[in-house]
């Protein structure tokens, strides 16, 4: 069979693989070999290869496929939310000691919470349905996995433009205060619960009027992940 070398050439020259070649000409592998030895076919440097490799892995995705590769997921994630990235990285695999504690601060008082509540695709520690609060008690993995602080951004995206807001206590910051430090958060929170204040700013991980705020309520700049204290306290 007679092959048009030229047009095989320029095809391979437009960022293209000798995979690509077999599987677009029909070619195997060993005549592809011996075109190259007759000088049929001029080949590519091995650091221009790699950079065609690297380009192709880095292809960027139109906004409508990434538009369906999220749509595919989140109705996968919602048929089976046992895979929701935090479910399978939450080191307790159930309920932890810190969600017991506030579970028994909580269920002292008349607030009315269900506790895991399913929304979408996520699931919430303490849900103030009513009010649309979400209290999480956040253990260290929230602030050192990757998988679970991008997660946790896609659900804090989501639960805000649902009209939720969510209040963040980490944990270990909770447990290096004293008995009195403690008695007051916990008051406050109560009252921000209740409505009776509307400061979230020492409960929040983000953005409030311009300023960047930690999990622990210290203000950080725009790109670091936590406050000078918190850094300095790992």
């Amino acid at each position: 069979m007679k092959r048009d070398w030229n047009e095989i050439q320029n095809y391979y020259n437009n960022n293209h693989t000798w995979r690509d070649i077999i599987k677009n000409f029909k070619i195997s592998n060993e005549t592809l070999m011996k075109a190259i030895k007759n000088n049929l076919l001029k080949t590519r440097t091995k650091s221009d290869a790699n950079t065609i490799s690297n380009i192709k892995k880095t292809r960027i995705l139109s906004d409508e496929t990434k538009q369906k590769i999220s749509k595919s997921r989140i109705k996968y994630l919602k048929e089976h939310p046992d895979q929701v990235p935090y479910l399978l990285n939450h080191s307790s695999k159930g309920e932890s000691f810190p969600e017991k504690y506030f579970e028994s601060i909580l269920s002292k008082t008349e607030l009315k919470y269900k506790r895991y509540y399913q929304i979408s695709i996520y699931q919430l520690d303490f849900a103030f349905i009513n009010k649309k609060i979400n209290l999480e008690i956040d253990g260290e993995q929230h602030y050192t996995d990757l998988k679970i602080i991008e997660s946790n951004k896609n659900r804090n995206l989501f639960l805000e433009n649902n009209g939720w807001k969510t209040i963040r206590i980490r944990w270990s910051d909770y447990q290096k205060l004293n008995r009195e430090q403690k008695e007051k958060k916990i008051s406050k929170l109560i009252n921000i619960i209740e409505n009776k204040i509307e400061d979230f700013t020492p409960f929040l991980n983000g953005k409030i009027d311009g300023k960047f705020y930690c999990g622990c309520g210290n203000t950080k700049s725009k790109r670091s992940k936590t406050c000078i204290k918190c850094r300095i306290s790992k």
